[in-house]
C-alpha cells in the first residue's frame, strides 16, 4: 500500500511540463506559517505535557490499553488505515474526478499527496534521529517516536478537514483517532508517540490545505512540478508533484 504513494504522484504529474520548486519552502513550513500552527502548538503542548508526566500518564495508559487490548481484532483495521490506505483512496478518487471534468479533482489529489509526503518525511527523520525504543520486542526496535501510522492518518484527516470542512473532517478525524488508539492497543507505540504523530500529520494536512485555498479562491491556476521527499518504511527518494 505504501508503494502506491510515489506511483500515484507520477501518474498525476504526467501532464505537467514546467518545473516549479518555488513553493517547496512554503509547503515545508506550512505548519508554522499558516493557521495550522494552532494545531501544531496545541499538539506540541499536549505531547510535552504527557512526557513530563510519563510515569503517571504514559505508563498507566500503556498498561491499561496494551494489556487489556480493548479494540480486539478491530485493531487490524487501525493498522491498515495507518498505512496510507485512506490517503491513497482519496487521491485516486479525486484524480478520477479530475479525469471526468472536476476542475478541483487534480488539485485535491495533489494536495493530499503533498500533505502525506511532507508529514511522513518529518516523522521518519525524527524516528531515526531520536531513536526511542518501542514498547515491544524488549525495546530493541529504536524507531518509536513519532508514530508513523498516526502521522499519515492525521495527514489524511487534516487535509480533509481543511478542504471539506467539519462535515467530512469529523469522521476523518474519528478514523485517525482510531488509528492512534490501535497503535497503543497493539503495544507498538507509547501515548506520546501517537500524540506527536497526530500533531505532525494534522499540522501538515491543515497547512497544505490552507496554502491551496488562495489558488482555488482567486481563480488563478498555476502549472508546474514540485519536488517532494518520500520517506517510508519501504520507500525513500524524491517524487515529482504536478500542478495543473
Amino acid at each position: 500500500m505504501r508503494k502506491l504513494l510515489p506511483a500515484l504522484l507520477l501518474v498525476i504529474s504526467s501532464n505537467s511540463f514546467a518545473w516549479d520548486t518555488t513553493n517547496f519552502k512554503d509547503e515545508a513550513l506550512s505548519p508554522f506559517t499558516t493557521s495550522a500552527r494552532n494545531a501544531l502548538m496545541v499538539g506540541t503542548g499536549l505531547t510535552l505535557s504527557v512526557l513530563l508526566l510519563e510515569d503517571s500518564i504514559v505508563d498507566y495508559t500503556q498498561n491499561e490499553v496494551a494489556n487489556d487490548k480493548p479494540l480486539g481484532s478491530l485493531s487490524k483495521f487501525g493498522d491498515l488505515s495507518g498505512q496510507l490506505l485512506p490517503n491513497a483512496i482519496y487521491a485516486l478518487g479525486q484524480s478520477l474526478a479530475g479525469v471526468n471534468g472536476d476542475p478541483e479533482g487534480y488539485r485535491r489529489a495533489i494536495g493530499m499527496l503533498k500533505a502525506s509526503a511532507y508529514a511522513s518525511g518529518v516523522t521518519t527523520a525524527l524516528k531515526y534521529t531520536i531513536r526511542e525504543p518501542r514498547p515491544i520486542n524488549g525495546h530493541k526496535d529504536k524507531n518509536s517516536f513519532p508514530s508513523g501510522h498516526t502521522t499519515t492518518a492525521f495527514a489524511f484527516s487534516g487535509y480533509v478537514l481543511g478542504e471539506h470542512g467539519w462535515a467530512w473532517g469529523t469522521p476523518a478525524l474519528a478514523l485517525s483517532t482510531f488509528v492512534g488508539i490501535s497503535r497503543i492497543n497493539d503495544n507498538r507505540h507509547f501515548l506520546h508517540d501517537v500524540l506527536a504523530g497526530a500533531t505532525i500529520g494534522l499540522s501538515y494536512g491543515l497547512g497544505i490545505a490552507k496554502l491551496d485555498k488562495p489558488k482555488k479562491d482567486n481563480g488563478e491556476k498555476e502549472r508546474g512540478l514540485t519536488i517532494v521527499p518520500i520517506f517510508d518504511w519501504n520507500t525513500k527518494g524524491l517524487a515529482l508533484v504536478g500542478e495543473f
